[in-house]
């Protein structure tokens, strides 16, 4: 593989001070996963599964109108609802089964103001403006200046690393970063072309220089990163190569790409291009920029539309995308089997009007002060099962939260309403959705028609926030999402994640309080990010949470670390980084037994074995 002067350093350094200047634009998790193109195929299911960041005005069929509709955006800025999107990635097993690859912290985006000489007018894109870099079918380094617009850095802290045009052939310990550079100068008159690059050329340095005669307008420059917690299989390598493949079949890592369609107001990013000239990369130097509050960011998103499998362990990457390696250019296939269909939006509630019950929404919780009040929790949740209990405490509102946890009311407060990201399989029933980290899967007594999907609440910094889909829901079925199936029990899984047992039995509360079991030393208390959790697995063994059998129960399950929350939730690990809080922060007494601590809202009690 060739060594490219693209990356996060070069992307940043040129000749000329104010040619320095750029902006990182930070976007967060992706607001749709789905096999959606509106540039390559509009109207149409697409030929691989993409991971799309940006505004949720977001549609299989979009123009600029339907991108400035968008209620919120993945992406910080209040006024830039455009969409970047890049294949998927996955991991092959050696039985040639898929399993997808984790983001890591979403994605960033470069606005760097390279000018081809001083002086020389740098545009903001024009409404209705999209274009395409890269291609999805090359299976070897071609030598040109779109080939060299790709490439990757396996992130080693260590040992350090060059970066590469294709994938890289070692572990890349601190995430792999896939990156594309868009060509920035335009032929002055084509928003789009057949082919979705001719109306764009790269200058002659790729990511600097001159344009050429035949693209005179000079756009800012647009640069990709993408982190993929590939160090997650550092043990699951197939015969010691590189195990993982892009969404379109490419093993090589050369047909990696990137699409763009503005949903910029034109007329800020103009003002920023024209006056913003701080060359730290931070956007928050840049006066002219709102953005939308984190939360909003965290929740904004899309319901897949193409029913097909896509998460957890699949047999085959979704679309007709075998695997090919070249070094001859893939040739696109059709007529496999996979669906051509777009869908209705897929479901994240599941329909109770049978029970009397309808779905209110997902709502915001927060550990100091409760959205809903009375709490239960069961190893086997389902929401028939909250309801019933809610409906057994004279309560009108069941809130399911973190999968296995039951919150009852009889109001919810407006500040706390709306459709947030709730996407926890319930503890008893992994074909329902019960709410997430802060999150509560909220249905109401006696409301009647279907819930909105697909919209948050408006902060003071965001834009207006509406309802953008809506779910329709026979009064006889049952709505269910697609959930990954559990490594250890997936007939098509080639690793299997079943614990070594170091300790059997029941746990028996203490009564004379509360000594460390042998073999394991107190951690104290420390801060629980919540989503995602310090500790990954949560536990119950069918008796109310105490942390001496927090700690049997997570050793009998072959985890490393235990830890208590709350008074009645038990988490166990493998690996925890240390975030400490004062001791008083974990002051609350075990609902097992009151004898002994169990942490605190958001703060964990931690044992590790010695």
């Amino acid at each position: 593989m060739k060594s490219t002067v693209l990356s996060a350093t070069l992307a940043v350094a040129y000749l000329s001070t104010f040619a320095n200047a750029f902006w990182r634009l930070p976007c967060g998790g992706p607001v749709m996963v789905d096999r959606a193109d509106p540039i390559v195929n509009p109207g149409k299911v697409a030929g691989h599964l993409h991971t799309i960041m940006g505004g949720n005005g977001f549609d299989f069929t979009m123009d600029y109108e339907q991108a400035l509709n968008s209620t919120c955006s993945t992406c910080a800025v209040t006024k830039d609802l455009s969409n970047y999107w890049t294949p998927s990635l996955f991991y092959q097993a050696k039985n040639g089964s898929f399993f997808p690859v984790k983001q890591s912290g979403g994605a960033l985006i470069y606005y760097l103001q390279r000018r081809g000489f001083d002086g020389e007018k740098l545009n903001a894109f024009p409404p209705g403006f999209r274009m395409l870099a890269g291609n999805p079918n090359v299976r070897s380094f071609k030598n040109t200046p779109e080939a060299k617009a790709v490439n990757f850095a396996c992130l080693d802290y260590v040992n350090g690393g060059p970066e590469t045009n294709g994938f890289p052939t070692k572990n890349c310990p601190n995430g792999l970063r896939t990156q594309v550079f868009f060509p920035s100068c335009w032929d002055g008159k084509n928003l789009d072309s057949p082919d979705h690059k001719s109306h764009m050329a790269y200058p002659s340095g790729v990511n600097s220089g001159s344009c050429p005669a035949s693209h005179p307008v000079r756009f800012i420059s647009i640069f990709y990163e993408v982190m993929w917690d590939v160090n997650e299989w550092k043990d699951k390598w197939v015969d010691g190569k590189w195990p993982f493949v892009l969404s379109n079949g490419d093993p090589t890592g050369y047909a990696f790409h990137g699409d763009f369609v503005n949903g910029w107001h034109v007329d800020v990013l103009q003002k920023a291009i024209d006056n913003c000239e701080d060359n730290s990369g931070d956007i928050k130097k840049c006066p002219y920029f709102e953005y939308f509050d984190s939360k909003i960011q965290d929740d904004c998103f899309l319901p897949p539309r193409v029913n097909e499998p896509r998460t957890g362990w699949i047999d085959k990457l979704p679309g007709c995308n075998a695997v090919t390696y070249g070094p001859a250019d893939n040739v696109p296939q059709t007529g496999c089997g996979a669906t051509t269909t777009i869908g209705e939006p897929e479901k994240y509630y599941s329909d109770m009007t049978a029970k009397g019950w309808d779905y209110f929404g997902c709502s915001l919780d927060n550990l100091d002060t409760r959205t809903l009040s009375l709490r239960n929790a069961q190893a086997d949740m389902t929401i028939e099962k909250c309801i019933d209990y809610c409906v057994s405490k004279d309560q009108t509102f069941a809130g399911l939260e973190f999968g296995n946890e039951c919150w009852c009311g009889n109001s919810v407060a407006a500040d706390r309403q709306g459709n947030y990201k709730c996407r926890k399989p319930c503890a008893g029933n992994p074909g329902q959705i019960c709410g997430d980290g802060q999150r509560l899967s909220v249905y109401k007594k006696g409301v009647k028609g279907p819930a909105p999907v697909s919209s948050v609440k408006p902060t003071a910094t965001a834009t207006t926030v509406k309802p953008t889909t809506t779910i329709k829901v026979a009064s006889t079925s049952t709505a269910f999402i697609p959930v990954p199936t559990p490594v250890a029990t997936s007939a098509t899984s080639p690793i299997s994640t079943t614990a070594t047992a170091t300790s059997t039995g029941t746990p028996t509360p203490g009564s004379d309080g509360f000594t460390v079991p042998a073999g394991w030393v107190a951690k104290g208390c420390h801060i629980d990010p919540v989503d995602p959790r310090a500790l990954p697995e949560w536990g119950y063994w069918h008796e109310k949470i105490y942390t001496s059998g927090c700690i049997t129960h997570c050793e009998s399950r072959g985890f490393k670390f235990a830890g208590t929350e709350y008074a009645g939730q038990c988490f166990c690990g493998n690996e925890f980084k240390e975030s400490p809080a004062p001791a008083a922060e974990c002051d609350m007494k075990c609902e097992g037994d009151a004898k002994q601590t169990c942490g605190g809202p958001a703060r964990l009690t931690v044992y590790a074995k010695a």
